[in-house]
């Protein structure tokens, strides 16, 4: 036996005979340690020592990590940056005071992390406080991106930045349209795009035919437009205006359905003569009146900027301010239009989001249909920007607005699809907005008028059968002195 000196190099080697007999040192009670079951407890146990790639680790943890990392096999060197915080007790193997998971329990793990669902972060969160595995993140967020129940309760997409339209060149040339309700009468407004001149007219009814009469007789006075922009009502989306258009020989571009901001221009305009008509005593003067008011950031009023003079008011105007003047040529006009403009996409991107993503051909997405999400395939990318053809599982397409896809990993099931309340769709996939209401007002506005009229103010009801019943079963009675404004 030799005994080597305090400064001496030369220690002994060490050996695994026991110092002290029938003493087992560093015994943990693990059921302790790790609150779980027994049978959950052997599950792990088992587990790790079926798993080859922690039996590696276990074996290095045990006999010691080498010098390099050339050394460790191939598939321990995942955990080579974390070696000093590895450790191994009763089978099991902790990174620090969390558990490894092995690779047969990864997958009930990854269930169980997710089944309050909650999103990316804060499952991410839940699962590294006391679990780990290499690669755990990226399969929590695919776990989280799969689940369909999540995608079908996701909320919209972020407001995306303002998108800016071409300015046209001259008045009259690019025109937008919409038709809107006011104390039971129908309206259709257009508005000019370059000079923002409207023109207002009172509908007889609300068919194609009648639109397209009024629309006939404000082409005689002013002259047909290159391009006719509106949304996708009954009326514009009739064969009988597709002839319309091709008969006048102007370009007839819609909005995507339910996404109004495509058509904000006719959109605008109809906020300001709702507000001019419910306002003002006689209409006709306020509208006079707005035509030839001066736009703060252009110099000019609408009425100067499309037919080059100031309209005679009920404001005394000397007769030099009332005859033709010089107007600025187009370019300039344009060029303050288009600063005009930028501002408002300035004040407006203050509180968007990121642009969203384009769509491919055939992606996977979910779409956003009678306040639902539903599951459908990218069928093309229509003519209109940010605007796409999908396909449901049931072959039937639509036309939506990006905003209204968004992307999903989720396999999601509809057992029976809900009744649809758009009508069928068209061959230029130009979904009606409101179609349905629209088509009943065609033909019984009176009885919609009296039906929408309920929903506004619903008359209190108290037959036996409305009655209502507490949790515990006892039927709430209303008093019987309600019954007296009962009709």
């Amino acid at each position: 036996m030799f005994l080597a000196d305090t400064l001496s190099r030369a220690f002994l080697k060490e050996t695994n005979e026991d110092l002290i007999p029938d003493l087992t040192v560093n015994e943990v009670h693990l059921l302790q340690y790790l609150p779980v079951s027994p049978e959950k407890y052997r599950k792990f146990q088992q587990t790790t020592a079926e798993d080859e790639e922690l039996k590696v680790l276990q074996d290095i943890v045990l006999k010691g990590w080498p010098d390099t990392k050339e050394q460790v096999p191939v598939s321990a060197r995942h955990y080579w940056s974390c070696r000093d915080e590895i450790s191994s007790v009763d089978g099991l193997l902790f990174k620090n005071h969390k558990l490894v998971v092995p690779k047969p329990m990864r997958k009930e793990m990854l269930k169980t992390i997710h089944n309050s669902h909650m999103g990316i972060v804060k499952c991410k969160s839940r699962a590294r406080e006391v679990m780990y595995w290499p690669g755990m993140s990226t399969e929590v967020e695919e776990t989280v991106a799969k689940c369909s129940t999540c995608a079908q309760h996701l909320a919209r997409n972020p407001k995306e930045p303002l998108t800016e339209t071409e300015i046209p060149d001259r008045p009259w040339s690019v025109v937008s349209a919409d038709i809107f309700e006011f104390k039971g009468h129908n309206y259709m407004v257009t508005v000019d795009n370059f000079s923002k001149w409207p023109e207002v007219a009172k509908l007889d009814n609300l068919s194609s035919n009648n639109t397209i009469h009024y629309l006939k007789s404000q082409f005689s006075r002013n002259g047909i437009v290159d391009k006719l922009i509106t949304d996708n009502g009954p009326q514009f989306s009739s064969d009988a205006f597709a002839t319309f258009a091709k008969e006048y020989g102007f370009i007839h571009p819609t909005s995507s359905p339910h996404y109004a901001q495509s058509n904000g221009q006719a959109e605008r305009i109809v906020q300001t003569v709702k507000n001019l008509i419910k306002k003002a005593s006689d209409p006709y003067l306020a509208l006079l009146a707005y035509r030839n008011t001066t736009m703060e950031e252009i110099g000019l009023s609408p009425a100067q900027m499309f037919y080059g003079r100031r309209l005679k008011t009920d404001l005394p105007t000397t007769y030099p301010l009332l005859t033709s003047q010089e107007v600025s040529n187009g370019q300039e006009i344009k060029k303050r239009l288009k600063l005009r403009q930028s501002k408002h996409k300035m004040f407006f991107d203050r509180h968007s989001g990121p642009e969203l993503k384009p769509l491919n051909t055939g992606d996977k997405v979910i779409m956003n249909h009678n306040n639902s999400w539903i599951p459908a395939t990218v069928s093309g990318k229509h003519k209109n920007p940010k605007s796409y053809i999908l396909e449901n599982s049931n072959g039937r397409k639509y036309r939506r607005n990006r905003k209204h896809i968004r992307p999903t990993k989720a396999d999601i099931q509809i057992r029976t699809e809900e009744p649809s309340m758009e009508p069928p769709p068209l061959t230029t996939f130009d979904t009606p907005e409101k179609a349905s209401t629209e088509t009943v007002l065609v033909d019984k506005p009176n009885s919609v008028r009296q039906s929408s009229e309920q929903l506004i103010s619903p008359k209190p009801n108290f037959e036996p059968s409305l009655q209502k019943c507490t949790r515990s079963g006892r039927v709430v009675v209303p008093p019987r002195k309600l019954c007296d404004y009962v009709s």
